[in-house]
């Protein structure tokens, strides 16, 4: 694959991500986009990039126009876009490719991982999930993904926000469970780093057995006394107490 140019808008976690993976590819980004210059700058310097805050100052001749911005921020972007050689892609899991139609080459590079700037992403080999508007793009679409060590998947924007929505359930929610976990040993000066094997074990099962297989605790071997005492001492916290009630029923029902 020949050296390629990007121009890249928003500066967050997926934007930083795929920056470096260009880089190690040898890309050329030629511009940063974000409307608060000085979060441009910031990842463009690294790049010797430019730094850019409005759409009008965007690079004409690029060959991607990568666009890892909020859900909301997608169109906006898009339709400003003038772009007429190079493809126009977002990163969303839950935005169909359509939002780009007033560009003829639009694509969606969809990556089913999740990204924390200044932490390195352990496991690179994960799904990519693309929807491309013209047959040829896809192709070259494919090719970056595999030169990334990706695993290639084609998925129409129906089918990438049904992924979506099962990883929202799997990854965000399920790490918010653990924060909730954290800030009550916090609340009660234990140290949160005592749940570490705990949760590192709980996803470690899960290459060898599925989720059902896997699900242990009260909820599923209906200790009624330990769940009702755990719900008296959430008296305190309507919404937890709620949350807890709620997935605990969830859990008992799947496992009927």
């Amino acid at each position: 694959m020949k050296t390629q140019s990007v121009v890249i808008f928003g500066c967050g976690n997926v934007a930083s991500y795929f920056a470096e993976r260009f880089k190690l590819l040898n890309f050329t980004i030629l511009q940063v986009y974000h409307p608060n210059i000085q979060k441009a700058n910031t990842l463009a310097s690294s790049y010797q990039a430019t730094a850019i805050d409005h759409i009008s100052e965007v690079n004409q001749q690029a060959d991607i126009y990568f666009i890892a911005v909020k859900d909301s921020a997608i169109q906006s972007i898009a339709a400003q876009l003038s772009i007429t050689n190079g493809i126009v892609l977002h990163t969303s899991g839950s935005i169909k490719l359509e939002v780009l139609n007033k560009h003829a080459r639009a694509a969606v590079f969809y990556p089913l991982q999740t990204f924390t700037k200044g932490i390195k992403t352990v496991n690179q080999y994960f799904p990519l999930l693309i929807e491309s508007k013209e047959k040829n793009d896809e192709a070259y679409l494919e090719q970056l993904a595999l030169k990334m060590n990706m695993q290639v998947h084609f998925m129409n924007s129906i089918e990438r926000t049904e992924i979506h929505l099962a990883a929202v359930f799997a990854a965000n929610f399920a790490n918010h469970c653990i924060k909730i976990g954290y800030d009550l040993m916090a609340s009660k000066k234990h140290p949160s780093a005592m749940l570490l094997p705990l949760i590192k074990e709980s996803i470690n099962k899960l290459s060898y057995i599925t989720p059902h297989e896997a699900q242990t605790g009260p909820a599923i071997r209906h200790d009624d006394v330990t769940i009702e005492k755990h719900l008296q001492m959430l008296n305190n916290n309507h919404s937890l107490q709620l949350l807890y009630e709620l997935l605990t029923k969830n859990i008992q029902s799947s496992n009927q």
